[in-house]
């Protein structure tokens, strides 16, 4: 088992010829299967684990949405890779994480247009956008109205 695959790998550690990094990883290999074989509960928790992760994601992009717009700056946070965050999202949400931090944004902006009595200009600067102009092309690929539209419909409903 595990303490002979510990043994060998000791072995070509202290033999070290050309062949001893190969065989070193090959029983490295060997006892990683030994030992997630031997504890069959760390799969039945990795559902578990994806639900945390993907949970920490959503609150980091609740706290840092208007100034981190990249998933990589979310999975660097997380400890995880770009490629692990978005596969994440994409299998348990059914949507990549820059859709997430993408409509987080519209949903922070959404309320600002409805509820504060900020310009568009305002509303733009404090979503960490260059300027207004950035801000309402965003908002327009994004919802087919301008910022300006939406507020106008939103108290034409009131």
């Amino acid at each position: 088992g595990a303490e002979r695959l510990f043994a060998s790998i000791i072995t070509e550690v202290h033999h070290r010829d050309a062949r001893s990094p190969d065989a070193i990883r090959a029983a490295l290999i060997a006892l990683f299967v030994t030992v997630a074989r031997s504890n069959p509960q760390q799969q039945v928790h990795a559902p578990q684990q994806n639900q945390l992760v993907l949970q920490n994601f959503r609150k980091l992009v609740d706290t840092y949405y208007a100034e981190k717009r990249l998933p990589k700056d979310y999975a660097a946070m997380l400890y995880i890779t770009p490629n692990h965050l978005n596969a994440l999202c994409k299998d348990l949400l059914g949507r990549p994480a820059g859709e997430v931090i993408r409509d987080r944004i519209l949903l922070e902006a959404k309320r600002l247009l409805v509820n504060a009595g900020l310009s568009i200009s305002e509303i733009g600067s404090g979503l960490s956008f260059a300027d207004s102009s950035h801000f309402t092309k965003f908002f327009k690929k994004y919802t087919n109205t301008t910022p300006e539209e939406f507020r106008k419909a939103s108290f034409g409903n009131r």
